[in-house]
């Protein structure tokens, strides 16, 4: 029913039209890119977002976890959605979960060679679970 209204509301993103399938693919790749590069940068001299403190501060460090929560539960939907347009359902979500999950394991990689950075295993698995939980609750609620 969502797929409907949005198809409705959306025409321009229509899964029958090749621009549309071109604008998803699109929009999520800019998305990754955007990800991606927010991740791997530098904390103390960020292209985009504020530096971050340069003691511990609790706050920040769950700001930081919220944005990988949102920020990886967008890429899954974002590249479901490009590639559910072009590819069946299963095959769609499978990839965008597995993709959200190499990407969060890359980055963290990157990380440990950003001067001011460190690879984390907890914001890895904060990426993949919450790849994991939106892949559920895109497989339940839209199939």
């Amino acid at each position: 029913m969502i797929l409907k209204l949005q198809h409705t509301l959306l025409p321009i993103f229509s899964r029958q039209t090749v621009q549309g399938r071109l604008r998803r693919a699109l929009i999520a790749v800019a998305y990754t890119a955007l990800l991606t590069l927010v991740l791997v940068q530098s904390s103390a001299n960020p292209l985009i977002g504020p530096a971050a403190p340069r003691e511990f501060n609790l706050a920040w460090e769950i700001l930081l976890t919220l944005g990988h929560l949102i920020g990886f539960g967008l890429l899954v939907w974002v590249n479901w959605w490009a590639l559910v347009a072009v590819a069946p359902f299963w095959r769609a979500l499978l990839v965008a979960v597995i993709f959200a999950c190499l990407l969060g394991l890359l980055t963290e990689l990157l990380q440990s060679f950003v001067p001011d950075r460190s690879a984390s295993l907890f914001d890895l698995a904060c990426d993949c679970g919450i790849a994991l939980l939106v892949g559920l609750f895109i497989h339940r609620r839209l199939r």
